[in-house]
């Protein structure tokens, strides 16, 4: 799954078929769960650890589950005993690749919700083109994979900021900006926004530029460390001159 665009289709999807917050915020620890378990197509999520996630009671959990179902955003698959129920994400945009993981834990149970995957797909018209400099990265290697990895809880407003830096940069210099944050012991993502801006209107546009900016940045910061002690050490010998 790819998380930049199935949370674009989230938000388009909802344009027609909204949903109520307690709905939206169980997707979204849904989401975060399924990303844990490494975007399998069928992953086990437990009442407890989704109560925890969402802030949700467990009686909102269920009717939200049931909105989520009925609008044709997940599937769910109910087990015997204290076993946690089977669920599934259903895409909201075309996938390229066929995803073939599934939960290894198969015992029966009833079903709920449409299982043969034929939901509402939202299929976007005109989709632009792939840029060029783009790099294709490993499974999880995107910037909200590395947000939930580095930085913290991927709430959904920062799912949207993200979102929206790495249209107007690209995903390569949004999870740049992520790491030098990481490095700066920064760990929240209004850093990461005062890094991508100064980018931004410097014109940088790729990774290289992005690397010479921030040389050119530690170039000025070691010039002004310089001027400071310089003013330090002169005002220093005048103090002693008066002392004198």
């Amino acid at each position: 799954m790819n998380y930049i665009k199935a949370i674009n289709a989230f938000y388009d999807h909802q344009e027609f078929n909204p949903l109520s917050s307690a709905a939206i915020n169980l997707w979204y620890s849904l989401m975060h769960v399924n990303n844990k378990s490494r975007w399998k197509k069928e992953f086990i999520a437990s009442m407890n650890v989704l109560c925890m996630k969402s802030n949700l009671s467990e009686s909102s959990i269920r009717k939200a589950r049931k909105e989520l179902v009925e609008k044709g955003y997940i599937t769910f698959t109910s087990r015997s005993g204290n076993q946690a129920p089977i669920y599934r994400i259903l895409p909201l945009y075309v996938e390229m690749d066929n995803e073939n993981d599934n939960v290894d834990e198969n015992s029966g149970g009833k079903s709920n919700g449409n299982d043969s995957g034929k939901s509402n797909t939202l299929i976007k018209q005109n989709e632009t083109k792939e840029k060029e400099e783009v790099v294709v990265e490993k499974q999880g290697e995107n910037p909200h994979h590395f947000y939930e990895n580095n930085i913290g809880l991927l709430s959904p407003f920062i799912a949207e900021k993200i979102t929206v830096w790495c249209e107007e940069m690209s995903d390569a210099l949004v999870m740049e900006s992520m790491k030098l944050a990481v490095k700066s012991n920064k760990h929240f993502f209004s850093y990461c926004e005062g890094i991508l801006k100064k980018w931004q209107q410097a014109g940088v546009r790729t990774l290289k530029a992005a690397e010479r900016a921030q040389a050119e940045h530690k170039k000025k910061n070691k010039r002004t460390i310089w001027k400071q002690d310089k003013n330090k050490s002169l005002f220093d010998k005048l103090r002693e001159g008066v002392q004198v």
